[in-house]
């Protein structure tokens, strides 16, 4: 029997592994994003209390920045 000897570069394991957390974070973020999304646009929205839908929005804000974050980040890897 043969042995073969299998040498993975460290540093292609390390960027396949950061940029799978990157994408790990966009799914989370782009399903944080279409949550919110249906609950402000949901037909009860009108029934939201004024101060909750802001806060929705303000978070929906929040949320497409860091989208936007993680996005370059992969970009620029």
């Amino acid at each position: 029997m043969s042995q073969v000897n299998i040498h993975i570069d460290p540093l292609s394991t390390q960027c396949v592994l950061k940029n799978m957390g990157l994408a790990i974070d966009e799914i989370k973020l782009v399903r944080s994003i279409d949550s919110i999304r249906q609950q402000v646009g949901n037909s009860n929205a009108s029934q939201l209390e004024s101060g909750r839908k802001r806060y929705l929005i303000s978070e929906l804000r929040f949320l497409n920045k860091r989208l936007r974050s993680v996005r370059e980040k992969a970009i620029a890897s």
